[in-house]
């Protein structure tokens, strides 16, 4: 069975992060996925919740590839302060 998807890459991609609103979580986050993505095509943007207790990171990125795209999913599911990826 062959990888099919319906993107067409290199593509823009945004990916939100969710998590707890503590010092370092966004440098957490870019900590993560800097390695998987090509800096000059990445940009990182941050937003706290209403009450503040949460955080989202939102990463653009020109994404090459869906192996690319999955692993930057799975580095986010893996670490277990990010409380939802989309």
């Amino acid at each position: 069975m062959s990888k099919q998807s319906l993107i067409e890459f290199p593509a823009d991609i945004a990916v939100k992060a969710m998590g707890l609103n503590e010092d370092d979580f966004e440098a957490c986050i870019v900590n993560l996925v800097s390695p998987l993505l090509p800096p000059d095509q990445t940009s990182y943007t941050t937003l706290p919740s209403k009450g503040g207790k949460y955080l989202s990171v939102s990463i653009r990125f020109t994404a090459t590839s869906l192996d690319q795209l999955h692993s930057v999913y799975a580095v986010l599911r893996a670490e277990t302060r990010v409380l939802y990826a989309l």
